[in-house]
C-alpha cells in the first residue's frame, strides 16, 4: 500500500520534472515525423511572417496575423506535448489550433464579416470550425485543406468533454492494472499514437497554404 508520502514524492515528481525517457521512447518511433512535422512548420512559420510585414498599421490585418500566429505555435505546442507523453493536454491544444486556424480563415474573408464581430468580443470561437465549413466558398478553401479541416473537427470532438479516451490516457494497456500519473509511454497504445501523430502532420502539411489562403484573402481587402 503506497503511503501518502510516497504518493506526493511521486506528484510532486511530475509537477516539476521534464521526463526526457518518456519522449525518447515516442522519438524511436516517430522522430522522422517530428522532422516531417517541423519542415512544413517552418514553411508556415515563414510565410506568415512575410505576411505580417505587410500589416502597415491595419488593425484588421493586424488581429488575422496573430491568429495566424498563434495557430502556428499552439500547433508546433500540441506535438510537443504529445512527444512528451501529455496526451490529453495535447488534445486540448490541438482543439485550440483547429480552432484558431477556422478563426483566422473566418476573419479573412471580408464578405463573411467575423472579422469585426471578433474585434468587438461578439464572437466565439467555439463556432469558428462549423462556421469555417459553411462559407468554405466564400474562402476559397477546398481540397487537401477542407478534408484536413473536416478529420480534424472530428477527432478534436474526442477532447471537447471526458470521454473513454480521458480515462484510457491514465490506464496502462500494456500492464494490467497499471496506472500513469503524467507524462506516459504505453507500446499497448502504439496504433493510436500513430493516428494522432499522423493527424498532426496532415495538418502540419497543409499550414503553409493555410497561410498562403489567409494572405490571398486579406489580399482582396
Amino acid at each position: 500500500m503506497e503511503t501518502v508520502d510516497q504518493a506526493q514524492a511521486t506528484i510532486f515528481r511530475e509537477i516539476t520534472t521534464d521526463d526526457s525517457e518518456v519522449r525518447g521512447e515516442y522519438l524511436k518511433h516517430f522522430e522522422g515525423a517530428a522532422n516531417g512535422f517541423s519542415v512544413s512548420m517552418a514553411k508556415a512559420f515563414v510565410k506568415w511572417r512575410d505576411f505580417n510585414n505587410e500589416i502597415k498599421g491595419n488593425e484588421g490585418r493586424a488581429h488575422v496575423s496573430a491568429l495566424v500566429y498563434v495557430a502556428i505555435t499552439l500547433h508546433v505546442l500540441s506535438m510537443k506535448n504529445f512527444l512528451a507523453g501529455q496526451p490529453v493536454a495535447a488534445g486540448n491544444l490541438f482543439r485550440q489550433v483547429l480552432e484558431c486556424v477556422a478563426l483566422a480563415l473566418l476573419c479573412s474573408g471580408k464578405e463573411v464579416g467575423v472579422l469585426k464581430r471578433f474585434m468587438e468580443d461578439e464572437y466565439s470561437s467555439r463556432h469558428a470550425i462549423r462556421d469555417v465549413l459553411r462559407h468554405h466558398k466564400e474562402l476559397s478553401l477546398k481540397g487537401d485543406a477542407l478534408e484536413v479541416m473536416k478529420k480534424s473537427q472530428n477527432f478534436y470532438h474526442n477532447y471537447s468533454h471526458v470521454t473513454k479516451m480521458t480515462l484510457a490516457a491514465a490506464m496502462s494497456f500494456s500492464q494490467k492494472g497499471g496506472l500513469y500519473v503524467g507524462a506516459s509511454f504505453d507500446d499497448g497504445k502504439l496504433d493510436k499514437y500513430k493516428k494522432e501523430i499522423n493527424l498532426r502532420v496532415s495538418l502540419a502539411e497543409v499550414f503553409p497554404n493555410f497561410v498562403d489562403g489567409v494572405s490571398v484573402n486579406v489580399s482582396k481587402w
